[in-house]
């Protein structure tokens, strides 16, 4: 196991080199994940015939919450466990779920696409469908990360979130040997992270002021259209998400890839990989 801490700062200038290297280019990469993911989740939420009716019943019950009328928050409950036990709520229900393994599996694709960009192999669109053939593996997965960080969860916060980061290379590890089981994922995950918890922690908060920043830039074209329809206010803001992470997320994600390939243990790594740069 390499125990000595990665440096950042070349990590970081590494990822940024990449992106400019990159070919296609990375920015061209980031805008079609995002157009076969948060896009085709958001038309089809706006073309799908309960969005007026879900938004209606929302807002009422947060126009409830937000006067502390307590009638009013138990009529609103009421019409929305009701709306959930109609038609509509029962295909608004399994259009979410389909919509959100399918994100699951695109985002190893881009974890994918991240790895074999950072190791040379100048990987193209097409790597971003590259894993649906192992997506019953990505499903389970995901699902036991889920349940295992909020059963850690119920006992307090802190556990969770330690857990949330003992589990986060599992993704890398199953792209890495798709032929390993979930459970030995999840076993070096584990193994990796032990005393590199902190380390990729203090990792995601040098990311912070990007993230707040595409977020305030998000919440500020929100407030100015708050007024206009619900299809205007969702496009609005997806687009500005959209734009400010053609930089951020292959900057994100070029780094963690670098993070995880100094971090494995070296038995898993080729005789002619590159090792990124350490203090």
């Amino acid at each position: 196991m390499n125990y000595g801490p990665v440096n950042r700062v070349a990590l970081k200038a590494n990822s940024k080199d990449m992106m400019r290297r990159a070919i296609p280019a990375a920015w061209l990469v980031a805008l079609v994940y995002q157009l076969v993911t948060d896009w085709v989740s958001t038309v089809i939420n706006l073309v799908s015939p309960w969005m007026e009716e879900f938004s209606e019943l929302y807002a009422d019950y947060y126009v409830a919450i937000y006067g502390e009328d307590v009638n009013a928050i138990y009529q609103t409950s009421a019409a929305i466990l009701a709306w959930f036990r109609s038609t509509a709520g029962y295909l608004f229900i399994f259009v979410t779920i389909i919509l959100a393994l399918y994100t699951t599996v695109m985002s190893y694709g881009y974890t994918s696409y991240a790895l074999g960009v950072v190791r040379g192999e100048q990987p193209g669109y097409g790597e971003l469908f590259s894993r649906f053939y192992m997506a019953g593996k990505i499903i389970l997965a995901t699902v036991l990360e889920i349940c295992f960080i909020f059963l850690w969860t119920l006992l307090l916060v802190v556990p969770g979130i330690i857990a949330a980061y003992r589990y986060r290379l599992v993704s890398y590890y199953l792209l890495d040997d798709p032929d390993i089981s979930v459970l030995e994922a999840f076993r070096r995950s584990k193994a990796t992270m032990r005393g590199r918890k902190w380390e990729l922690f203090t990792l995601d908060l040098s990311f912070l002021l990007w993230v707040m920043g595409a977020s305030l830039l998000v919440e500020i074209v929100g407030t100015v259209l708050i007024d206009s329809s619900d299809a205007v206010y969702t496009v609005a803001t997806t687009a500005v998400t959209t734009l400010c992470y053609l930089f951020l997320l292959p900057y994100q994600e070029l780094t963690y890839a670098q993070w995880y390939l100094a971090v494995r243990p070296a038995e898993q790594a080729s005789e002619n990989e590159q090792q990124p740069p350490r203090w």
